[in-house]
């Protein structure tokens, strides 16, 4: 468990306003609210020093960076849309004929064969900058400039699940839309006209629609969507099937007040509600204008014609700045001209000529020094501070740190109720909320809602507490089309884009807000309460002021931001549930994977499993925009579910959610309860209920969290975190945010058996909850029984451990009680599995009767159920949590029958015992096993061996098996006094490596060793 240390220092006097934060936001936006927060000084990590940055990952900014490394140039790219190509994938505007495209290289590899795949897009431009040792990133947004004493831009700061990170540059390269980066700069543009504005969005195979300020065009033969739609064959390979959807290309007219980011956020919504039918089976991310308020450059070009190799790049240059371009249509061109170049493909060569002159300029630049984020002074601040994560990608990886002054934060917009996160949990919280009274706002940073359910490919329900507002859901999902031919004949599964628009309408015609294509990237808290979040949005940094903020990030982002403890994968555990990144084809709904480990909040990680997903599926249409992972950060709440809470169905007066499902767990279990008696298999559903307590983390007010992120521990999670479950839970927080506004209360505060009555009315608990009392802890005459019976099959264990410290006594009195040889083996197990030593000599007697290896378990792709570890196994581990090196022998006879073919499950045990005895005659029995064919050699330190080794199938998980073998043998040799370093070396393998848990866990290892050591030399 961590403690995020939070910045913490009261407004006093004069704060100071960050250039970055504002210069991107119209002075009419500023000049309305006049409200500001304000954020103390502190260090931001370095993630990258290089001599170009490109801010965008348009066709022209791939171009740019490619470019520019060929000039020589060190080159660093950040993405705001989880993939490369936002301006032809992102804006769907994959439809080009002109044949100037294919005179660039890049352009040849993607439109060369004619319409391209969005997969192909995406894919060519990965492996452009791949090509040339280009490090980039997705999902990542421009939020700072860095400057010089003098004022010279030096860098970029960008902000992403993982927090804030600064990258020091030469020259900048400006890719996105509206030249966002200029803008904080401090460069001149037009005032963004109001009135009427003509926007452009993309749908796939809906009807045709006319009405006032709309004009389709459709795009006819032979520009059609071509795709590969895949069912898999016995082998797990995919069989093809082409299908053909005619898409729609919409000119919306729609009425802007200005070019803030909340003018931004209401047209994309009118253009959804416009364009939206049943039909619908794939519709662009992003909104495409040609921008109206163009830079001011240091030359303009009013031809409406362009010549692409003899435009002077002046004209994409701010004035007085030689160091930056802006690489879109908003520079200093007519809007011909911009037009021109905004069609598909058309500004990759200006990409390519601006990519080679960054690097000729930056190539005669000192190396930036004194870099940081400069302040400026601003009245009418909020006395509160700002929390975020300032680790850095991976703390191993920075590059020292720049200042950043203190500063006010611009005011966005002041609601009742924020929900940061639309997913499965966040969207039902939103409707929830704004159906109740509340100013609601919900943030998502994809541009639709349901999460994993929708985007994230996981269309149907696997078990889960299906009544109350899960069923109002599932109902008005199926009458979103009621005769339309795709609607599902089962009431759990769904046409996905018919829920994405459920939600959004719901939450719509409820009064509440959405803002699409934003990331939270902080909290704003004062005196221990989150009274607000930070946002990167696509026009600047800034605040959301809320009476309560709902954290559905999934990953208690907000909360951890905010202060709050949390458990993870770390030094101790890398344990953790199989996860995948699925392939994607119009009209799919479930495309479940289940090949690899990520961790979502770390972007290194999202993006190997990005770019290994897109070799993985290649010749499929596209792949998801969602990480399919089933565990992720949860933080500490003011209770902690655990294991045995849900196996002895114990009950809260503050229940909040029920949850029905088996133990799905995609992986091994730790609990020492499971290691005695595994979960039931997929057919036994246990029912948990979920406290108020648990969605409120320990220490701070104003906050809920939600879904994953909640406070449980990591073996229950199986069973809490089913959709159906989590869409209730979701809803049942948004009413209690609701209710608190309304009353002006904290949301702990609030009347829970009232909110109780309400949700038992609609069906989403049932009634025994509103009398429902803590059962816990069981009475020490009911754990002394349960002790007596434990003997029967472990009968009553659940009891008797629920209660350890109690159980413990009750089970050492009976070990000493019985005369039954069985029956003593049975509580020396038991005991030495909660590290009680006193059954040592039966749990050797009886490792010592096994001449063999009993059945094992090996990690698989999804339908993991039941045991993790077998019997021996669990002998050899209680053994070695004994720590009486009397068990050595009977280990090391075991460890030399295994093979590389032995099960994955008998070398964790044996690697568990030895480290836990941590004797040095240990190590050269782990040393030969990590000695085997196959053992070693299986780290990810960069893209290309990540790539090399990606598993073939959907849910085939080899080089994830291997990769836990020889990491947890690893760690076992470097407990155990290491032999020729061999522990050492592959602990810091790990600590490189591109898969965040690998890494956490062998770097947490390292430093958890290295702190014991410093210990032990200062007493």
């Amino acid at each position: 468990m961590k403690r995020r240390d939070f910045i913490y220092q009261s407004a006093a006097g004069t704060a100071f306003l960050t250039l970055g934060g504002l210069k991107a936001y119209s002075h009419t936006v500023i000049e309305e609210n006049k409200q500001f927060c304000y954020q103390s000084a502190r260090q931001i990590p370095v993630a990258y020093d290089v001599d170009v940055v490109v801010i965008g990952g348009s066709t022209a900014g791939v171009a740019a960076a490619v470019e520019a490394a060929r000039a020589g140039a060190k080159v660093f790219l950040l993405a705001q849309e989880p993939y490369l190509g936002e301006d032809v994938s992102g804006t769907f505007r994959l439809w080009t004929k002109d044949p100037s495209v294919l005179e660039t290289e890049l352009g040849t590899k993607i439109w060369g064969e004619g319409l391209p795949s969005q997969l192909k897009v995406k894919k060519m431009l990965d492996d452009a900058l791949i090509d040339h040792n280009i490090n980039f990133l997705y999902s990542c947004f421009a939020t700072d400039v860095l400057t010089d004493e003098s004022g010279k831009l030096t860098g970029v700061v960008m902000a992403n699940r993982s927090g804030r990170q600064a990258i020091l540059t030469k020259t900048i390269i400006d890719a996105t839309p509206r030249a966002l980066v200029a803008r904080m700069a401090g460069a001149n543009f037009g005032t963004y006209p109001a009135g009427k504005q003509d926007f452009k969005l993309t749908v796939v195979g809906n009807k045709l629609k006319t009405g006032a300020g709309l004009r389709g065009q459709v795009h006819e033969e032979p520009v059609q969507i071509n795709f590969t739609s895949s069912g898999e064959s016995a082998d797990g390979s995919f069989k093809e099937t082409k299908i053909q959807y005619k898409a729609i290309e919409y000119t919306i007219d729609i009425d802007m007040k200005d070019g803030s980011w909340s003018s931004f956020a209401k047209a994309e919504q009118i253009a959804r509600d416009l364009t939206w039918d049943a039909d619908q089976v794939e519709v662009s991310d992003l909104l495409f204008q040609n921008p109206p308020d163009k830079l001011s450059g240091q030359k303009r070009w009013n031809n409406a014609d362009v010549d692409l190799e003899h435009i002077n790049l002046k004209v994409f240059q701010p004035r007085k700045t030689e160091n930056l371009f802006v690489l879109s249509g908003s520079a200093n061109l007519s809007k011909k001209a911009s037009e021109t170049l905004l069609e598909p493909g058309k500004m990759i060569r200006i990409g390519e000529r601006i990519g080679t002159e960054a690097a000729v300029i930056a190539s005669s630049m000192a190396t930036p020094s004194g870099s940081k984020i400069k302040g400026k002074t601003n009245e009418g601040t909020v006395s509160c501070d700002v929390g975020e994560l300032l680790e850095g990608l991976r703390p191993s990886l920075n590059r020292g740190n720049v200042l950043a002054e203190e500063t006010s934060l611009p005011v966005l917009g002041n609601y009742d109720v924020v929900v940061l996160g639309g997913g499965t949990a966040g969207a039902p919280a939103g409707v929830g909320a704004a159906q109740h009274g509340a100013k609601t706002l919900v943030i998502d940073y994809m541009h639709g809602l349901g999460g994993i359910g929708t985007l994230g490919m996981i269309g149907k329900y696997y078990h889960g507490y299906r009544e109350g507002y899960t069923n109002i859901v599932d109902r008005g999902v199926k009458n979103m089309g009621p005769e339309n031919p795709r609607k599902k004949d089962r009431l759990e599964w769904w046409v996905f884009d018919w829920k994405t628009e459920y939600f959004r309408k719901e939450i719509r015609n409820a009064g509440g807000e959405i803002w699409f294509g934003v990331i939270g990237c902080g909290a704003v808290v004062d005196k221990g309460r989150v009274i607000g979040i930070v946002v990167a949005t696509p026009a600047g940094k800034g605040i959301v002021l809320g009476k309560t903020v709902i954290d559905s990030t999934g990953s208690a982002d907000t909360a951890i931001s905010a202060g709050a403890a949390y458990s993870y994968t770390d030094g101790k555990s890398v344990a953790v549930q199989g996860a995948g990144f699925p392939f994607k084809n119009p009209n799919d709904f479930y495309n479940n994977t289940d090949w690899t480990f990520i961790n979502d909040s770390d972007m290194l990680d999202v993006w190997r499993a990005m770019v290994v997903a897109k070799d993985k599926f290649e010749g499929q249409y596209d792949i998801g925009k969602i990480p399919q992972t089933r565990e992720r950060r949860r933080m500490t709440g003011d209770l902690t579910v655990s294991v045995l809470d849900v196996y002895n169905g114990r009950t809260y007066p503050d229940t909040i959610s029920v949850h029905k499902s088996s133990f799905d767990t995609h992986g091994f279990t730790e609990d020492p309860f499971f290691s005695l008696k595994p979960p039931e298999h997929s057919g036994v559903d246990v029912i948990a209920y979920v406290p108020f307590r648990a969605l409120l983390p320990k220490g701070l007010d104003g906050i809920a969290v939600t879904g994953l992120g909640a406070s449980a521990h990591r073996d229950a999670m199986p069973v809490i975190r089913m959709q159906p479950c989590l869409q209730n839970q979701g809803y049942a927080v948004g009413w209690a945010a609701a209710m608190a506004a309304k009353n002006g209360q904290k949301i702990r505060n609030v009347d829970i058996k009232s909110l109780q009555k309400e949700l038992v009315k609609i069906g989403s608990m049932p009634e025994s909850v509103l009398t429902d009392a803590d059962n816990y802890p069981p009475a020490f005459e009911e754990i002394q029984k349960a002790a007596k019976r434990v003997v029967n099959d472990l009968d009553g264990l659940e009891t008797v451990l629920w209660d350890q410290e109690k159980g413990i006594t009750a089970l050492t009195d009976e070990y000493y009680l019985t005369k039954n040889e069985t029956h003593k083996l049975v509580y020396a197990r038991i005991l030495g599995m909660l590290g009680v030593s006193v059954g040592w000599k039966e749990l050797i007697k009886a490792i010592d009767s096994y001449e063999e290896w009993d059945e094992g378990w090996n990690f698989r792709g999804m339908g993991q159920f039941g045991r993790s570890i077998s019997y021996l196994d669990s002998l050899i581990i209680a053994a070695g949590r004994t720590k009486k090196t009397e068990a050595l022998p009977a280990i090391f006879r075991l460890a030399e029958k295994l093979t590389p073919d032995s099960h994955f499950s008998h070398f964790r045990a044996v690697a568990i015992a030895l480290e836990t005895i941590a004797d040095q005659d240990a190590a050269e029995p782990l040393f030969k096993l990590l000695q085997m064919p196959g053992v070693r050699g299986n780290a990810m330190p960069d893209i290309q061996t990540a790539k090399k080794l990606a598993p073939k199938f959907k849910n085939d998980v080899t080089t994830r098996n291997n990769s836990l073998r020889e990491l947890i043998l690893g760690r076992a040799l470097y407990k155990c006094g290491d032999m020729n370093g061999v522990g050492n070396e592959i602990l810091n393998e790990y600590s490189k490596d591109l898969r965040g848990h690998y890494f956490r866990h062998a770097d947490g290892v390292l430093k958890m060793f290295s702190n014991e050591r410093l210990e032990k030399i200062e007493l």
